[in-house]
């Protein structure tokens, strides 16, 4: 798995994705978020098989956007059983939570811009 180019934040949050499987079956289940990012997120709960570039809907709360499966995680590993996803809406942000700048970001400013902040 790649470097992500987002910051993540650990936030569980409980969140329903619907779409099809590879098998094209439809599928609905419950699951919840591991770390978010501005544009995706790393979700833990999956039980039906999906492929990398699936495109499938996620639901936080009342917010609802279509995501792209950016990767799977493969049985036998620490990451069976969860997905990488990067919402395919732009602007659109569906987590509902504020999310922090990390503080070796604001050391790569100039100083600045940290009292622009």
């Amino acid at each position: 798995m790649k470097r992500p180019r987002e910051q993540r934040t650990l936030m569980k949050l409980s969140v329903r994705l619907w779409g099809m499987d590879t098998a094209g079956k439809l599928f609905s289940l419950e699951a919840f978020t591991l770390d978010i990012t501005p544009r995706g997120a790393r979700i833990e709960g999956i039980t039906c098989f999906l492929q990398r570039g699936a495109i499938i809907g996620i639901e936080c709360k009342q917010s609802r956007a279509r995501f792209r499966v950016a990767w799977v995680g493969q049985p036998g590993t620490d990451l069976h059983g969860q997905i990488g996803v990067h919402c395919v809406e732009p602007g659109k942000y569906i987590w509902g939570v504020p999310l922090q700048r990390r503080m070796e970001d604001d050391a790569l400013l100039p100083s600045y811009a940290l009292v622009a902040s």
